[in-house]
């Protein structure tokens, strides 16, 4: 009875607070298969609100977002889409993992929930940026605004790691997942709710979904895309998180028509208050 009050507990920990008010429902898309998508309305109800539409980076799980689902809510109707790559999707055994699969899921997703685009923000992060850079070159959707963290022109990986999960057998995943659960939480993990932070994304990671995504994504570049539309769009850097790259985001400020180019200068900055901030300030200053 203790060990599985310990594992609610844990489980518990590792739902966002956004999740435990969202509504959250699949989309079935026209190949079958079935995405998760979180929804809220916003608390403030003194102007008819935009709706954010929130899609996560490459295998981005929705903890790292709640702050900014969280303090977006409070102005805007929230829309939280998770990609096919992500776990919680339910593909059919031959699904496709390509370019136009990822984006017709977006675009169909959008269409269902009826959205008036006028009144829309899309907010996207790396490699979900390309996603809609690809989207807006294609006329597949027009958004009032969008907003791109860190936009990437391919997902950034050196080749060794390319290749490792391109011929990663999916078994071993099976084998290396509980001993990378028990050393984050006993060796890694600062805390209880770090414990579950980590662990959950381990265990939502789907290597046979990504071995199936690197196939159409690794070597492919999005240069043009980016190049492809005059929509409005907010670049936003991150200048002093090691992990991103400055001089690719200003590359693709320069190569995108229509752009401001914003520096937040921190991942934690555009993962909470800041980023909505900016947002609201932007859409104030257009008049709306």
């Amino acid at each position: 009875m203790k060990k599985k009050k310990e594992a609610t507990k844990f489980n518990l920990l590792a739902l966002s607070e956004f999740e435990k008010i969202a509504e959250i429902s699949w989309v079935k898309v026209s190949d079958g298969s079935e995405l998760r998508i979180l929804k809220s309305s916003a608390e403030s109800k003194e102007t008819e609100p935009f709706t954010l539409v929130l899609i996560a980076g490459w295998a981005s799980i929705i903890m790292g977002w709640n702050d900014v689902l969280m303090e977006a809510r409070k102005k805007f109707d929230v829309v939280y889409i998770e990609t096919r790559e992500k776990g919680s999707s339910k593909v059919p055994k031959h699904a496709k993992f390509d370019a136009d699969r990822f984006t017709l899921d977006i675009k169909e997703i959008i269409e269902f929930l009826q959205l008036d685009q006028n009144r829309v923000v899309v907010l996207s992060s790396s490699f979900s940026s390309m996603l809609v850079a690809y989207m807006l070159s294609h006329k597949m959707i027009s958004p009032f605004l969008s907003v791109f963290i860190g936009p990437i022109e391919r997902i950034p990986l050196p080749p060794s790691i390319r290749i490792l999960l391109t011929i990663f057998p999916i078994w071993l995943y099976a084998i290396v997942k509980p001993i990378g659960i028990f050393w984050v939480k006993h060796f890694k993990a600062e805390d209880d709710y770090h414990a579950a932070k980590y662990t959950r994304a381990i265990v939502e990671g789907d290597p046979l979904k990504w071995k199936k995504t690197s196939k159409h994504f690794f070597n492919k570049l999005f240069w043009d895309a980016y190049a492809g539309f005059d929509n409005p769009v907010l670049v936003v850097d991150e200048s002093v998180d090691r992990m991103h790259n400055t001089e690719m985001t200003q590359k693709i400020n320069e190569i995108i028509k229509n752009s401001i180019f914003l520096d937040l200068k921190t991942n934690k900055n555009t993962h909470s208050k800041p980023i909505i901030d900016t947002i609201l300030e932007h859409l104030q200053k257009s008049g709306v």
